[in-house]
């Protein structure tokens, strides 16, 4: 099975687990004159079931991305990076600042460090980087092959 289809496949399992959960969670303890929608056993046991192949998945996905961990590590630690540089405040010069009941409004002097044209710049440098390594990534998952069956 091809890596691609094998992310499909977790991703599809790892909902199905959330929704029986959900449903067990729901479902185990009513009135005594409501009905049970389901039996709480047969819910377990397919979740049981349904982990188990989960696990699998996973595991068979850690094994074939193996040589790829420091692209993924890099492109988690870049998005990160960018999240924190679009959420800098890069704020430079007089600003006037909102007073509350006891104070009236006032001005305040910034001074970023890291100005708001630089932090784009780096964005943009590190959003170009992200796609590049996002491409490699896309490429080696739609290539290569994972030892699970379909």
């Amino acid at each position: 099975m091809k890596l691609t289809k094998a992310l499909k496949l977790k991703n599809q399992l790892a909902g199905e687990v959330t929704e029986l959960k959900d449903r067990l969670g729901k479902q185990n303890s009513h009135a005594a004159k409501v009905p049970f929608d389901y039996d709480s056993r047969e819910i377990l046991a397919t979740l049981r079931e349904k982990i188990d192949h989960l696990i699998t998945v996973k595991s068979a996905i850690a094994a074939a991305n193996v040589e790829q961990y420091p692209r993924i590590f890099r492109l988690a630690e870049l998005k990160g990076l960018v999240a924190l540089f679009k959420a800098l405040d890069v704020r430079h010069g007089v600003f006037t600042e909102s007073g509350n009941f006891t104070q009236p409004a006032h001005e305040v002097e910034y001074v970023a460090q890291i100005k708001k044209a630089t932090a784009d710049a780096l964005v943009a440098e590190l959003e170009a980087e992200i796609s590049s390594l996002q491409d490699e990534l896309d490429e080696f998952n739609h290539t290569h092959v994972v030892a699970l069956t379909a």
